[in-house]
């Protein structure tokens, strides 16, 4: 079903490209979020000893990542965009659940999620993606409305993450100094996985893809 099946998303265009196609690298983020979705799940199967609450937290965390990608889908559908051909990251997923414990998944995920409230705290923690105010506004300026509109609930849906992540591994960890190296050593290793993969020639695949995007919405839009 997918042809690209990665340990990375390749390299995608700057922050500072034209807003449309900024635009594009969120909805293609949304669309391969499905990663987190299998991170979770196998957390919950393997974390019996958890508390019903945290297992309760966990499935509606769960649900709304599930939701986020298939707001990539929508959007890639609804364009006439074919979302089987792009890259699909697998390490967010393979790399913890084969490498981690229940609880340092979580306080993975928790790092990733809580870097993303702030283009300060993003930067502080070395990733590449912009604050969610940040692509928030980004949408907006593409001037695609749907985009925005699924900006708007991924952003309100990461406040609610945080929350429960810090809720969840406050019973999970004795400090948060412990919860945050957890995290950190665990994003390292994730790391070095990633950057691997993104090392090989086929990662720069964006500029070929985003023309094809281009070719296509045109022609959808020509009468």
């Amino acid at each position: 079903r997918f042809t690209r099946l990665w340990d990375s998303r390749g390299r995608l265009s700057d922050f500072d490209a034209a807003a449309y196609e900024v635009n594009w690298r969120l909805i293609y983020v949304r669309l391969t979020e499905m990663h987190v979705v299998e991170l979770l799940a196998l957390t919950l199967y393997e974390w019996p000893e958890a508390s019903f609450e945290t297992h309760h937290d966990l499935a509606r965390h769960l649900w709304d990542e599930a939701r986020h990608s298939m707001f990539g889908e929508v959007a890639f559908e609804t364009r006439g965009v074919d979302w089987h051909t792009v890259p699909h990251e697998l390490a967010f997923a393979s790399y913890p659940n084969t490498e981690l414990e229940p609880r340092d998944r979580y306080a993975l995920l928790y790092r990733a999620e809580h870097a993303v409230m702030s283009d300060t705290r993003r930067r502080e923690a070395g990733m590449q993606h912009a604050g969610k105010q940040t692509q928030h506004a980004l949408a907006s300026a593409s001037g695609d409305s749907l985009s925005t509109l699924f900006l708007d609930f991924d952003w309100a849906d990461e406040v609610l993450h945080v929350n429960i992540a810090r809720r969840v591994l406050a019973h999970a960890f004795e400090t948060r100094q412990e919860r945050d190296e957890a995290g950190a050593r665990a994003a390292a290793g994730l790391e070095r996985v990633v950057e691997h993969d993104r090392a090989l020639p086929r990662s720069e695949w964006w500029d070929e893809f985003y023309a094809g995007v281009q070719r296509t919405t045109a022609s959808r839009q020509a009468p």
